[in-house]
């Protein structure tokens, strides 16, 4: 019992994070395809595409902006641990993707990255989504690539076209700017994350609404609850 309710606990965890891809934040990140990918939307929940190798880019909320421009691969933990990825695109041309940390399964990325970016993105919000086409996975293998200096629109369509080859099923591709500002001699770096609905997503096509995951969510906290209570009377 003790096992089960700890697994029944940490998927609560998970899912909880849900609640915070419903509304994206205006200073954030946001995914965008190309032809000729289908274009991609954000649907609430993340933005869906089914090319097995997209064609996409990033642009930036509030911008334009310039700045340090990071891209993230997150492919499920249950598939064999890629070799690498190949980022190609941006200002600074094509950039290899390695592998950050030895894996990510809970918490917020910008912690596993050791950076501190906004928004927050817990694992919580894309976790629950992969496990809809990959049941099996409980976290994922981070791969990065820093593109240098880049500058990204205000608008989708426009700034870095990129391409990162193949992605497994499940796979989830965000990006950070990390823009500087100085006060005399006192530089500091901002890190703009992806607005968690707005995170590239290889799925099947069937993403669920944000409704239904907040159904999954609320039933999952439900039966929680009830084992703790039950693990405090007896």
């Amino acid at each position: 019992m003790i096992r089960s309710t700890k697994a029944i606990w940490t998927s609560i965890a998970a899912a909880a994070g849900i609640l915070w891809s419903f509304s994206a934040s205006a200073s954030a990140l946001h995914a965008f395809c190309f032809s000729p990918t289908p274009a991609c939307a954000d649907n609430g929940t993340v933005t869906p595409t089914t090319a097995s190798s997209p064609n996409f880019g990033f642009w930036y909320a509030s911008g334009p902006a310039t700045g340090d421009f990071l891209v993230d691969i997150l492919v499920p933990n249950n598939y064999t641990l890629p070799s690498g990825f190949t980022v190609t695109g941006g200002a600074n041309g094509t950039m290899n993707a390695s592998e950050v940390g030895s894996g990510w399964t809970s918490g917020a990325l910008d912690s596993y990255l050791g950076i501190s970016a906004s928004p927050n993105n817990p694992i919580g919000a894309w976790l629950p989504v992969t496990q809809h086409d990959d049941p099996a996975a409980t976290g994922y293998y981070v791969f990065q690539a820093d593109l240098g200096t880049n500058t990204l629109a205000g608008a989708a369509g426009s700034g870095p076209d990129l391409n990162v080859g193949t992605l497994d099923l499940g796979s989830v591709v965000v990006g950070f700017l990390g823009v500087q500002s100085c006060k005399k001699d006192n530089c500091t770096t901002d890190w703009i994350a992806t607005a968690n609905s707005a995170a590239l997503y290889e799925g099947t096509g069937t993403v669920p609404e944000p409704a239904t995951l907040a159904l999954f969510a609320t039933g999952l906290a439900g039966l929680g609850f009830a084992l703790r209570r039950r693990a405090h009377k007896g």
